[in-house]
């Protein structure tokens, strides 16, 4: 029984082992992560040496055809690769769709430090923390070096004993495959879900079609119609390196195994290894640095999501990604990927959903550049030994057949996202259709205030009066995400909403919720038409000339709501932030202005009545709106073209209730219930619910068959 089917038979007992003990079999994990330990044991030594001992037995004319072929045999990849993926962007059906959620604390990228990552100022260091194009370097400047070197041979010698020697341990390692296969498989069929899967079924089919045909038949068909080798001689021969970096999700473990398998591949076909191993020796190692076919399918997920957004690229926008989205994936792909969406101007909380799919398509691309590498080894080899073998009714025939199979792969993909994949819904949809908890709180919903409800009761008599009419008066703002606003039944939802019922339940009382107005909430609050303001109100020094506020309930964070592609304005410098001229719009209050002065002193200030009209108007009123970094996930979530950036030194401001004056009795209960919901914990849960986008829900155990079926385990 070959590797490949003891590798696939691992497979399948490990998903089927998940599937039957879900959860329970999550410990498996640290089987697989030790599998994967053993297999990188090797790799670094084998690239330290296969390169000095590659380079070291050529000479300076052999250096400079490796160079000029092996980068033209590169760049015929790269142009191939670049038109499959945006020939397969055509499947994307014609639809509208909604941003994906996320938080409003993006992650930012890591700094890619190119001089660290690139030149190996301490060698040891490099090897130490795994900077591979450091180490190359290295490397080939030891092996160059010892082209002019006397008596190299013996030197040579050693480092060719080293690489034999490394690969029998790789080797050995290797059999281990379908015991760490089973332990990997395991562990993620016991614990992953599909919640997701739905939603971005389009970029998952497309992505896994297109890397099924590139690794079956395009690069595979592309390596025989060059090489004169046949088509399944060349796929199974390295079916073992494919299916190992599949299983594993890494294509660094089988570097050792191409190389072997390369050089293997060629001595049949009569190229000697004297011609053939220092070529693979050098490019199997060096090609791990360059973008491969892997990383080059992120570009499908960069036109994804502009499709997924809504998102227009005209003809120049798609050769600009083509050209910068290629050089930018030199470096880290979680770098690379938020670069381009800035570029195409594309919600920037579309990288979270980047992450969520890396799980499924992760071992797609570690196969794909398993791939990358096979094909430059051999064609690149075969080029520098001037043994391709070039026929026009070869290349015809190659061409002919991948054009009618690409065709009919976006024709059939075209055809079912059009059939089943039902369209999104609207931009905030999912926030207008959010209901009201079941209580026995009857509320009635006034969307005018135009006249006092009641005349203006005696001082300290609130909470009677609240008590003796049997209804509790809330202030609400229409639009106030995530706090309080409308939904599709007219109904008022949000945080406070949500609190305004659980004080109603412990008063005993029904709800009438009243809009307030910030001109007018003093007078509101002193005639009872409101009772009191609930909507995240800042308790600010300057609004305590028109009311009273509660002890603070929440504690959030200051931040700048701008166009999601702007959002590197705010990370300036503050000298270059202070030459700018910034508009930004404040909501209500001017507390902020002296503050805003001091950072940006040629800010102009646009005063809003509500955060709303920063958002409805075709054209933003001001650059960037001051608001609350809850408040503005919220709205990022339905206009998903803006962003919240948290400033550099986090300003956090006081949540509170809004009250009347000359009511001590009712502000002392308010402060006392205050203080009761953040201790029981109700403030904390609706706070994880409202403003962390649900993370509250208790989440349910793994699908199981013993669970689920046999109902072995609670």
């Amino acid at each position: 029984m070959g590797l490949s089917t003891r590798i696939f038979i691992g497979l399948g007992a490990g998903i089927l082992t998940g599937l039957f003990f879900g959860e329970s079999v999550a410990k498996l994990k640290i089987v697989g992560d030790v599998f994967i330990q053993l297999l990188q044991m090797t790799v670094l030594p084998y690239i330290v040496v296969s390169l000095i001992a590659g380079f070291g037995r050529m000479d300076m004319a052999q250096t400079r055809t490796l160079v000029i072929r092996g980068s033209a045999v590169l760049a015929l990849i790269w142009v191939l690769a670049l038109i499959l993926i945006f020939v397969a962007a055509l499947a994307f059906p014609e639809l509208k769709s909604a941003s994906f959620f996320s938080s409003p604390n993006y992650p930012e990228a890591a700094t890619n430090d190119l001089l660290s990552r690139y030149v190996p100022a301490n060698i040891f260091y490099s090897l130490t923390n795994n900077l591979i194009p450091a180490v190359v370097l290295f490397s080939i400047l030891l092996g160059v070096s010892l082209i002019s070197v006397k008596d190299k041979d013996l030197v040579i010698g050693i480092f060719d004993g080293l690489s034999e020697a490394i690969g029998r341990i790789n080797g050995m390692i290797v059999q281990l495959t379908p015991i760490g296969i089973f332990a990997i498989a395991a562990a993620a069929a016991g614990t992953m879900t599909v919640e997701e899967l739905g939603r971005v079924q389009v970029y998952l089919i497309t992505y896994i079609a297109l890397s099924m045909l590139v690794t079956f038949w395009i690069f595979p068909g592309l390596v025989s119609a060059v090489s004169g080798i046949p088509y399944r001689e060349v796929l199974d021969t390295f079916k073992d390196a494919l299916v190992t970096a599949f299983a594993t999700g890494n294509q660094f473990v089988v570097l050792p195994l191409i190389a072997q398998n390369c050089k293997q591949l060629l001595a049949r076909h009569q190229v000697p290894e004297e011609e053939s191993a220092a070529a693979i020796d050098v490019i199997v190692p060096v090609s791990f640095n360059f973008p491969s076919l892997g990383k080059m399918l992120v570009l499908l997920f960069v036109l994804f999501a502009a499709w997924f957004t809504d998102t227009d690229i005209d003809a120049q926008q798609r050769l600009t990604l083509a050209f910068n989205g290629l050089f930018s994936l030199f470096g880290s792909i979680n770098v690379a990927v938020p670069y381009m969406l800035d570029m195409l101007h594309v919600p920037i909380d579309m990288f979270q959903l980047f992450m969520v799919t890396g799980v499924v398509v992760g071992r797609f691309g570690a196969m794909l550049a398993a791939l990358h590498i096979i094909v430059l080894s051999v064609i690149g080899t075969l080029a520098i030994c001037g043994r391709l073998q070039l026929s026009w009714s070869a290349m015809l025939r190659y061409l002919g057949i991948s054009a009618a199979a690409v065709f009919a792969m976006v024709l059939g993909l075209r055809g079912y996202f059009e059939l089943f994949v039902p369209a999104p819904p609207a931009h905030g949809a999912v926030l207008a259709e959010l209901t009201i908890p079941e209580t026995d709180v009857e509320a009635t919903v006034y969307e005018y205030a135009t006249s006092p409800l009641r005349v203006s009761e005696s001082e300290n008599q609130r909470l009677n009066d609240i008590i003796d009419r049997a209804v509790l008066r809330v202030g609400y703002r229409e639009a106030n995400l995530p706090c309080t606003y409308l939904n599709a039944n007219r109904e008022v939802v949000g945080f406070d909403a949500d609190m305004a019922r659980a004080m109603a339940i412990d008063l005993g009382v029904d709800i009438e919720f009243v809009p307030f107005r910030f001109d007018q909430l003093g007078w509101q609050l002193d005639t009872s038409q409101i009772d009191i303001a609930m909507s995240c109100i800042a308790s600010l020094p300057d609004r305590y000339l028109d009311a009273t506020y509660s002890a603070s309930y929440l504690d959030l964070k200051l931040a700048f709501v701008i166009p999601d592609h702007e959002r590197g304005l705010f990370k300036l410098s503050s000298e270059e932030l202070a030459e700018k001229e910034i508009r930004v719009a404040l909501v209500s209050s001017q507390y902020f202005l002296p503050r805003l002065k001091k950072i940006l002193p040629r800010v102009e200030v646009i005063q809003l009545e509500s955060a709303e009209e920063f958002f409805s108007s075709e054209q933003p009123p001001a650059d960037a709106l001051l608001l609350t970094a809850e408040e503005g996930s919220a709205y990022s979530f339905r206009y998903p073209g803006y962003t919240t950036i948290l400033p550099t030194t986090p300003v956090g401001i006081p949540a509170a209730y809004a009250l009347p004056r000359n009511n001590s009795e009712w502000t002392r209960f308010v402060d006392n219930w205050v203080d009761l919901k953040r201790k029981d914990g109700t403030v904390d849960d609706l706070y994880q619910y409202w403003m962390k986008g649900g993370a509250a829900a208790p989440r349910q155990p793994r699908w199981s068959v013993i669970r689920d079926v046999l109902g072995w385990v609670d």
